[in-house]
């Protein structure tokens, strides 16, 4: 296991029991869901039996933690008040004390993973996109080449065009990379669409967490708790129930669409 979470509490969750698994995509969503994250990259304060690999989550290996899991915010902040891309990096680099081997060959394959030019290092920040930003967000997070990586929030302000460029891009990370990647969000799509587990959240606890797909069937369980559902999920459902077509779940809906075929 990556990361182990034993009854943890902080100022904003209690009793926090959760276990994420090595190179996976894992979804949170719910109230309380940026805290989870702030406890998992150790930039919040916890209490409990909490640890990544075999460091306890305790200030001496506070730097330790945080090299390996990079948390990523959900807006860019020009928090060194500089004009240029390449003069952001630099300062990055620098002031979170990360150590990088050819910082200009580094800094190039960083931009280039994510689909940025080199290009880019001599755009003004305040030209940039929501979407330019959020890859730059991505981009700086891989300098310091980090075990896992956590979003808050990677889908809003995009286009659906850049919304699914940054859902390949999280995929790639995790399959030709090996990253474990865990994201909170409320956009139900994304998540049903590349997450393959999912923690829910409510009242400052773990209401349910489990396999992604399993999870989002439990109609049930999502509307009782006023979670959204992904379109496909509630197509599927009401062609089920109402029309008794005998479908399965899917995530993509190429399948979907075959499915039917087969069976309508």
């Amino acid at each position: 296991m990556e990361i182990v979470f034993e009854k943890v509490f902080s100022e904003h969750l209690e009793n926090i029991s959760l276990q994420i698994e090595t190179g996976k995509i894992i979804g949170i969503t719910g109230r309380g869901k940026t805290a989870l994250l702030k406890m998992l990259s150790y930039n919040m304060q916890v209490e409990g039996e909490a640890t990544y690999k075999e460091y306890d989550y305790n200030y001496d290996n506070l730097y330790k933690i945080r090299k390996k899991i990079n948390l990523i915010e959900k807006d860019f902040e020009n928090k060194f008040s500089v004009s240029t891309v390449e003069e952001y990096i630099a300062i990055w680099i620098r002031y979170y004390k990360i150590e990088v081997e050819e910082p200009n060959r580094k800094i190039t394959f960083a931009l280039k993973m994510v689909g940025l030019t080199e290009e880019y290092l001599k755009r003004d920040l305040f030209t940039l996109s929501s979407s330019e930003k959020k890859l730059l967000q991505i981009a700086l997070s891989l300098l310091s080449n980090p075990k896992v990586i956590l979003l808050d929030e990677p889908f809003i302000k995009l286009d659906m065009k850049y919304r699914k460029k940054i859902e390949r891009l999280l995929i790639k990370l995790k399959e030709r990379y090996h990253k474990t990647i865990i994201i909170a969000s409320n956009d139900s799509e994304s998540l049903y669409n590349i997450t393959e587990q999912m923690i829910f959240l409510k009242n400052k606890k773990i209401l349910k967490q489990g396999e992604t797909k399993n999870l989002y069937q439990n109609i049930a369980f999502l509307t009782r708790n006023h979670y959204d559902i992904p379109d496909i999920v509630l197509f599927t459902h009401k062609a089920k129930e109402q029309k008794n077509v005998k479908i399965d779940y899917h995530k993509d809906i190429r399948d979907l669409i075959k499915d039917i075929y087969k069976h309508v």
